[in-house]
């Protein structure tokens, strides 16, 4: 059984709903890595220990992982990627944390298919060649990205994205959450890599039908180039590195390279994955009816 824990990135989409499981079902002593003492705040009613620092200040870094057994390491992508993991894993040796938990991206390789990719790739290797115990755990396409359109599907009854009729085995946040749980509550899967998917691949048109059963009424998936997608989010104000992402993924996706099915997540919790049908169901019929 685990230590203390820290958890970066801890309100973050994963981190958000690690944490309460950390510190209910598994009640382990969890500290959290926030920037904004704010955000920190639901963090800490949920039992922990919220500490202020930032992957750019070392010393912050260090504070953190006094007395930690174990490190979560979740950072956003970005192109200070490889940096950021560089000094968390820095950090975590000096300390003498024994193992990291990190989540990456889906088939992240230093030759990958995309920016974010080749940055995970490098991250990935940098903690392999660390000497600490590792668990590294390298998610499909999240079915909260969907979230992202409820405007439009909601408004509209539609939604726009640029991966064709391309399909990949999306997965459910709450999935990759206790995943890495699982893999900070047993030691039996250390020092191995994990590609976590949902339990079939589907393309956007079977999102539509989805959402459409739910809604009790027609939702439309409207394909656009995946250029046309980084010009609408470059439109809307997002920063040309992450509307290059977005285009890079929706390129790889709409080509196949996410239709890729595992039974990592049930060898990890025991548990099957959630379909989209289940997600749909469970988190969208309220917002949809």
């Amino acid at each position: 059984m685990a230590g203390s824990i820290l958890v970066t990135g801890a309100n973050g989409n994963i981190g958000s709903l690690l944490v309460p499981v950390l510190t209910g079902s598994m009640n382990l002593p969890v500290r959290v890595l926030v920037r904004d003492s704010a955000k920190g705040e639901p963090l800490a009613a949920a039992g922990a220990d919220v500490r202020l620092g930032e992957f750019d200040d070392p010393a912050s870094l260090a504070a953190s992982m006094q007395g930690v057994d174990i490190v979560v390491l979740i950072a956003p992508p970005g192109p200070d990627c490889v940096s950021h993991n560089r000094a968390v894993i820095r950090a975590a040796a000096d300390s003498g944390v024994r193992k990291i938990v990190r989540v990456s991206a889906i088939k992240a390789a230093e030759d990958g298919r995309t920016e974010n990719t080749r940055l995970h790739g490098a991250c990935d290797r940098l903690l392999m060649e660390s000497g600490l115990t590792y668990v590294i755990l390298r998610p499909n396409y999240f079915m909260q990205n969907i979230f992202m359109s409820l405007d439009s599907i909601t408004q509209q009854n539609g939604f726009a994205a640029g991966m064709g009729d391309g399909r990949f085995a999306m997965i459910d946040v709450r999935d990759v959450a206790d995943a890495t749980a699982a893999a900070v509550r047993s030691d039996q899967f250390d020092n191995q890599v994990f590609e976590l998917s949902g339990p079939e691949s589907i393309s956007f048109y079977d999102v539509a039908r989805a959402l459409s059963m739910v809604a009790d009424r027609t939702i439309a998936y409207i394909p656009v180039s995946p250029e046309d997608v980084r010009a609408t989010l470059l439109e809307m104000g997002m920063g040309v590195w992450m509307a290059n992402l977005v285009m890079e993924y929706s390129q790889a996706y709409g080509d196949g390279w996410g239709d890729v099915v595992t039974d990592s997540v049930q060898q990890l919790t025991g548990h099957p994955p959630r379909s989209f049908q289940t997600f749909t169901a469970e988190l969208l019929e309220a917002v949809l009816r």
